[in-house]
């Protein structure tokens, strides 16, 4: 079969997942939509606030890193400023991928089984009793409030350290064009990218064969926009992306 593969994620995270994806010898694609940049440590207002709560993260009873962008650019904040990591704080991680960051770093981890997103999270026993503890969540800025929402609900303060920006890349028609040709797979990492490509090419979901999302919620919202053929991964980890991949292309034959 010679449908493509097109890859969405930010330039500095999918060469990894680029080299694989050839290696099975798919045509791939590469058409970043979203832009990463963290907050550098100076005097803007973005820094000034991030290292506020870094410097008093000892008064917190939990952190929940959204990403894994958060959880580096968090850890990375962390090491600037602790010798050692605080004790007697819970960490979460909402993922898999962003788990393993917190793990390399030395921090015990929770993180939900089977749902990685905030419903999954706030389903953790952990943190249903949180009257008057004071909670951490490391993200970038803007996002859902679901989380924070939910758990100021249950009693406890929630605070953000909003660690990098999201900055949407606009292609020119020419380059979707060259994309999209041939029907491509199209792979996604969240709900953002996709309104993403949606806005810019508004009949995207006819464009392409199938839609790769890492989450049901990823998936419902593609399913509302007219996505016929969505597959959820286990994770927005590379290797269950690559699992989605085989197994839709073993489908497709």
């Amino acid at each position: 079969m010679d449908t493509a593969v097109v890859i969405t994620r930010p330039a500095d995270q999918a060469d990894e997942l680029l080299g694989q994806v050839k290696d099975m010898g798919l045509d791939v694609r590469h058409h970043p939509l979203i832009d990463i940049t963290r907050f550098e440590d100076d005097d803007s207002a973005a820094a000034r606030s991030i290292r506020q709560a870094i410097l008093n993260i000892d008064q917190y009873q939990a952190v929940i890193a959204i990403s894994q962008n958060a959880a580096e650019s968090g850890l990375s904040w962390l090491d600037d400023y602790w010798p050692q990591h605080p004790v007697g704080i819970r960490w979460y991680a909402v993922g898999p991928t962003t788990a393993e960051s917190l793990r390399q770093a030395g921090l015990p981890v929770e993180m939900p089984v089977d749902q990685f997103d905030s419903e999954g999270v706030l389903a953790l026993p952990s943190l249903q009793a949180v009257d008057d503890e004071k909670i951490l969540i490391w993200r970038g800025v803007g996002g859902r409030e679901t989380l924070a929402n939910i758990l100021r609900e249950r009693g406890a303060q929630v605070d953000y350290a909003e660690l990098y920006e999201r900055r949407q890349i606009d292609w020119a028609a020419q380059d979707w064009e060259r994309t999209l040709r041939s029907s491509p797979v199209l792979v996604l990492s969240s709900g953002q990218a996709l309104a993403i490509a949606q806005q810019q090419v508004p009949d995207i979901a006819t464009r392409v064969r199938a839609i790769i999302v890492p989450s049901e919620r990823v998936a419902t919202y593609a399913r509302e926009q007219g996505c016929a053929d969505v597959v959820v991964a286990a994770s927005a980890r590379n290797e269950d992306t690559l699992h989605s991949l085989r197994a839709w292309f073993a489908a497709n034959r």
